[in-house]
């Protein structure tokens, strides 16, 4: 590893997998633009992940404790703990700084971090699906299908303002026949029908199954990137899920400018919209997002971007680290 003056850990812990780096910070606390080094797993349970955090630590830096820490997880985070809701991972900031011998740690929800990993967009690659009308330092809306479905809002600045949400877990509302059957459908099933039941991996899936007439499977079997697949070789059922997938997800981030009045724009993070960008690029993606009644002309001023940095909400943290060192807000 290569000699500076503060090396600072960062975590990226979703549903699914867990992703660590380790940054170079200078004496102005700016953050190097990639990990020295980045090392990724399943998701664990809390003894699990300490452990695979000593074993990075121990083969990048000797096992010394890093200057900072940051860990992005999905789930909120109140007074320095967090319970990752579909991973049912429980986290404490205390234990973890004695644990990890650092008193400079912090929990943040993951959306907040991949906020903040924008909050330097000139470091981001992404594909723009809607150019708009850009304002500068205007509201940015980030919105991430993954395992679940994250959101948070960003105004750039030194330091930049992001508001982390659970919107994920607000209530479904259909547009139409077809989604108020789906709505039905959800709801023998789940009870609470949120928007995270639709638009999400899991949430595919259970789109798919209402296509084929299917009670929601629990558990292991057929997966997310399998009903892509399907699509991609036309099954008709598949391609139903797979519109009707796209046509919600362009909703809900129509919904996310219009409660967050994002000038700056909507930016699709997370682990599905890279992997779809077929058809984000049709027009019933954009077509649903403009589709607010009177705020349609508005809407078709905001720009739209698909992010496709994998380490984005690592860089996010990474940053939010050096922030604690430098004694900035976060």
């Amino acid at each position: 590893m290569e000699e500076s003056p503060f090396l600072i850990l960062a975590g990226d812990i979703g549903a699914t997998k867990t992703d660590l780096g380790l940054y170079r910070c200078d004496e102005s606390f700016a953050v190097s633009a990639r990990p020295l080094a980045r090392c990724h797993f399943p998701s664990c349970n809390a003894p699990e992940l300490l452990s695979r955090i000593r074993e990075f630590l121990q083969q990048e830096i000797s096992g010394e404790p890093p200057a900072a820490v940051c860990l992005g997880v999905a789930g909120p985070v109140s007074e320095g703990r967090v319970t990752a809701i579909n991973l049912g991972l429980e986290l404490d900031e205390g234990e973890l700084r004695r644990e990890l011998e650092c008193p400079h740690l912090v929990l943040v929800n993951d959306l907040y971090a991949a906020a903040f990993g924008l909050s330097e967009p000139e470091s981001c690659t992404f594909e723009v699906l809607q150019v708009g009308e850009e304002v500068c330092g205007g509201m940015v809306g980030v919105l991430a299908p993954g395992t679940g479905l994250g959101m948070a809002l960003l105004r750039s600045g030194n330091p930049p303002l992001v508001l982390a949400s659970e919107g994920g877990h607000c209530d479904f509302a259909p547009r139409d026949e077809a989604e108020i059957d789906l709505w039905r459908y959800l709801k023998e099933h789940f009870g609470h029908v949120s928007r995270e039941r639709l638009i999400s991996g899991p949430g595919l899936l259970n789109i798919y199954h209402w296509c084929r007439g299917m009670a929601p499977v629990r558990g292991r079997g057929l997966n997310a990137a399998s009903v892509v697949e399907a699509a991609a070789i036309g099954e008709t059922e598949a391609g139903r899920a797979m519109e009707m997938f796209v046509s919600l997800l362009g909703a809900t981030a129509g919904d996310l400018a219009l409660q967050g009045l994002t000038r700056g724009g909507i930016c699709l993070a997370g682990g599905i919209p890279p992997r779809i960008i077929e058809y984000l690029r049709r027009e019933i993606f954009l077509e649903s997002f403009r589709d607010k009644g009177r705020m349609r002309d508005w809407l078709a001023k905001i720009p739209v971007k698909v992010i496709l940095d994998p380490c984005l909400a690592l860089n996010g943290a990474a940053r939010i680290a050096a922030s604690l060192l430098s004694a900035r807000p976060i």
